[in-house]
């Protein structure tokens, strides 16, 4: 069956705002005319059977909402869902709201407020400026030239953003490794992983303060550093005297400061020094056993852990703490 074209223009006012959710197939996103949102949607495949429809509507507020609905019971015994191939373009200051499952993202040279998440599909950003919410299980996140406070989750999927401008950061992974490249302004930076590594590209004057609690975790860096060792996974690093906070939870991820073309080292650290006096401390006579029941617990391996965050029946500080105890 040969392909079909469905068009559509919508006039709308400032600020705009777009809903747009697609299965399988690709969104691309650009910079349009002020006051119009245009979507062209080119659906392949056999949408007469009722596996799969695509459903354009404009709310009472304006609210543009675009999606491709799917008959999940059926695509149950189906070795691929029906694709669709969206083309939009939306005036500057859109506020976006966009989710894929196996489809492919794009969104470039726009400002606005952003909210955009995959769960197979591969995203790309480019020229991006306003706060932006990104999520992903299993794609990749690639991004350049974004400006705005990011908040982000990822599973397994890789992410890089570089030639950007974070004046904030809150980040979480599973298993991803995350690639930031930015200057480091007032922060905080703040960022939670399993097994997944961070790693800040970040100006030759940058200062801050790296604060990693960690099982089995490190700081590396190739800026000047030093560090100290707190004791119960808790390693404080200063690069370069010291400044803005840049915090990793982790099991054994680590984190990197890093200049561009310049290899970091691990930084060595240190345990603090204590010069307060301690007074003795009498002897405690012996108290009699109390025996109590316990059920011992089951210890879990890393890849056990990891699954159970996966599926949700574990939080990222549950493994942490958990890994302490059975270390």
């Amino acid at each position: 069956m040969s392909d079909e074209i469905i068009e559509q223009k919508y006039e709308v006012t400032a600020p705009a705002r777009l809903i747009i959710s697609n299965v399988r197939g690709s969104v691309t996103i650009q910079s349009g005319e002020a006051g119009v949102i245009e979507v062209k949607a080119v659906k392949h495949g056999n949408f007469d059977n009722g596996r799969a429809a695509v459903e354009m509507t404009q709310d009472s507020d304006g609210t543009v909402r675009v999606e491709t609905r799917s008959n999940d019971a059926l695509f149950g015994f189906l070795s691929h869902p029906p694709r669709v191939d969206y083309t939009v373009r939306v005036p500057q200051g859109i506020h976006l709201e966009v989710s894929c499952v196996s489809s492919i993202l794009n969104v470039s040279e726009l400002e606005g407020v952003f909210k955009l998440k995959t769960i197979s599909g591969n995203m790309t950003l480019a020229k991006l400026s306003g706060p932006l919410k990104l999520g992903a299980v299993s794609g990749d996140i690639d991004g350049v030239q974004l400006s705005g406070v990011i908040d982000l989750n990822t599973v397994s999927g890789r992410v890089h953003l570089t030639e950007s401008s974070f004046p904030s950061a809150d980040a979480s992974t599973v298993s991803g490794d995350m690639t930031l490249q930015t200057p480091v302004a007032e922060g905080p930076y703040r960022f939670s992983s399993v097994s997944g590594s961070v790693r800040m590209l970040v100006p030759a004057d940058t200062r801050c303060n790296v604060e990693l609690n960690s099982v089995s975790g490190s700081i590396r860096s190739s800026l000047p550093a030093s560090a100290t060792s707190m004791g119960h996974g808790l390693k404080i690093t200063q690069i370069q005297g010291g400044g803005t906070a840049v915090r990793l939870k982790s099991v054994s991820g680590g984190v990197s400061i890093e200049t561009e073309g310049t290899p970091a080292t691990t930084v060595q650290t240190t345990s603090p020094v204590d010069v307060t006096p301690v007074p003795p401390i009498p002897p405690i006579p012996p108290l009699p056993p109390i025996e109590t029941p316990s059920t011992p617990q089951e210890a879990l391996s890393t890849s056990e852990i990891l699954q159970r965050i996966e599926r949700g029946e574990m939080t990222v500080d549950e493994a942490i703490k958990l890994m302490k105890d059975q270390s």
